[in-house]
């Protein structure tokens, strides 16, 4: 058996992040993206969950009210938000969502398995795989009706810097980035992160040969080198999400 390669190891991690995860984007008209953000869909014991920000979703409503004829999509599946939201937090800036059979039939992506919920929070000592579909990457067919959009996921692995309860903290100097061999062209410095909210952190559990949801990314800013997630804990296993601290 051929061994693989740091590089080849590396690549597989990240490609099985990105297929655990999925866009969630919206058009006006059938011909312009208006925007996107992230969303990893997991099953935990309990039901079948989609995750992301409530700043997402509040962009979304936002737009649905400014235009009549927004259509949204999850990864390659048609879906709606406002119809499937199973609860909401401003706090926390979490949003969870029911997945219809119909968008799971077609996304295009895989669910991610729970063994157990909820994951313990990410610790510094913890690897993680975070990113997500950053809008500075979209591109769609150009023509009238464009079936797809197509944006690549951004991914960086690394340890925390700062670990809470209820957030977690990356420190990624874009100086010192090493990018793989498939990576034609790097973020540039001040690349704005927008469309990767939402993004899933995955912690790796290489002793176990694999990864789990323990995060969720809400806020990031790649000139100053940070990204902020919330600890995924913070959600059921029925989609629920804990209340605002007393």
């Amino acid at each position: 058996m051929t061994q693989r390669t740091e590089q080849e190891i590396e690549h597989a991690i990240r490609l099985h992040a990105q297929n655990l995860c999925a866009p969630i984007w919206w058009e006006s008209g059938r011909t312009t993206v208006v925007n996107n953000g992230t969303m990893c869909v997991v099953r935990t014991p309990n039901s079948v969950l989609g995750i992301t920000n409530d700043h997402v979703l509040e962009i979304y409503q936002q737009h649905k009210v400014e235009r009549q004829d927004i259509f949204c999509q999850l990864g390659s599946a048609p879906f709606d938000l406002n119809a499937n939201l199973i609860a909401r937090s401003k706090f926390w800036d979490l949003a969870t969502f029911a997945i219809p059979e119909f968008t799971l039939r077609h996304w295009g992506r895989k669910v991610l398995f729970a063994r157990t919920w909820p994951p313990s929070p990410i610790q510094t000592t913890d690897h993680v795989v975070f990113g997500g579909f950053v809008e500075a990457r979209r591109t769609t067919p150009p023509v009238s009706f464009p079936p797809t959009m197509s944006v690549p996921f951004v991914s960086f692995r690394t340890q925390p810097h700062s670990s809470t309860e209820n957030q977690v903290t990356f420190h990624v100097d874009p100086s010192q980035v090493t990018w793989l061999p498939n990576v034609e062209s790097p973020l540039q410095p001040g690349t704005n992160l927008s469309g990767m909210s939402g993004g899933p952190c995955f912690r790796l559990v290489p002793a176990e040969n694999r990864i789990e949801l323990g995060g969720i990314i809400y806020e990031g800013d790649y000139n100053l080198g940070i990204v902020f997630a919330r600890q995924i804990c913070l959600v059921s296993a029925q989609g629920q999400i804990a209340p605002p601290p007393m």
